[in-house]
């Protein structure tokens, strides 16, 4: 597979962590998005960063991707809505088929879009309902557009609404904003969901190599990390919080190893579900 320049190899760095640990993540269609390039990027990531990036995203997968389920499972014609969805690929894994929403970059979208009509014809991957939205999130135009289309989409439906990896990402100004244009659209009952860094990220000794690397690596600068911690998550308007996990829990939760037991090893990420008031 041919990686495009104007994609962040980042993106595709993320599948090959979930394609390895296949047993964790439930991501059968990650390996679709993998090459040789990949895995010599997971290769040279791993060792300048920390081992066990397989094992933490694999299991953020499966977090999200269990969620999900229940709330498809409970739910009355439910609406995912997955934002700066990348590769991810759970229109195709969850056990009840939605309606979904997948939101990116024009260039993400489209690329991701091309590969999937290609699978689809090839019996790679199943025929699934979804909508692509182009929008750069950070730009307050774009939000506005998405605030149009997904008002007009999600009326008086439930929805499910991701973010992953991308938090953290933002500047503080640009996630506030958009957490207050998802509180305007969803309903009561309807879920926001997403992964973050707490404040003491920011001198962990995994994260400092890890913003080391992107910075070299991809040109990404320190300056754009966001941090925070419960209390802001509370406060985020119309939402009540419903469950914060880390990804030791997560361990516990979904595998026998205790590779992750040791703190000063891993990069400490969290995970929060929220429900619409």
């Amino acid at each position: 597979m041919v990686i495009r320049n104007t994609i962040s190899e980042s993106a595709f760095l993320v599948n090959e962590s979930r394609a390895r640990r296949v047993e964790l993540s439930r991501d059968v269609y990650a390996k679709l998005w993998t090459s040789d390039y990949t895995k010599d990027l997971w290769n040279e990531f791993t060792s300048k960063v920390y081992p066990y990036d397989d094992i933490e995203l694999s299991l953020r997968n499966r977090f999200f991707l269990e969620r999900l389920d229940s709330y498809i499972d409970s739910t009355n014609n439910p609406i995912f809505v997955n934002i700066a969805s990348g590769f991810t690929s759970y229109p195709f894994l969850v056990r009840n088929t939605c309606k979904c929403v997948e939101v990116d970059f024009k260039h993400v979208i489209d690329f991701k879009r091309e590969k999937i009509e290609m699978w689809k014809q090839m019996g790679k991957l199943p025929r699934r309902s979804i909508r692509f939205f182009p929008a750069d999130i950070c730009n307050k135009k774009d939000v506005e557009h998405l605030r149009g289309f997904l008002k007009s989409l999600l009326k008086k439906e439930s929805s499910f609404i991701l973010l992953e990896g991308i938090t953290y990402y933002l500047d503080m100004s640009a996630l506030t904003y958009l957490f207050d244009m998802l509180s305007d659209v969803q309903n009561p009952c309807s879920v926001l969901t997403f992964d973050f860094w707490k404040t003491e990220n920011a001198i962990h000794p995994v994260f400092k190599r890890f913003s080391k690397y992107f910075t070299e690596r991809f040109g990404f600068k320190e300056t754009k990390y966001n941090f925070f911690d419960v209390d802001f998550i509370c406060s985020i308007n119309g939402y009540e919080l419903v469950e914060v996990r880390n990804i030791q829990e997560l361990e516990n939760l979904y595998s026998n190893t205790t590779l992750l037991k040791d703190y000063e090893n891993i990069l400490p990420e969290n995970y929060a579900v929220l429900q619409k008031c």
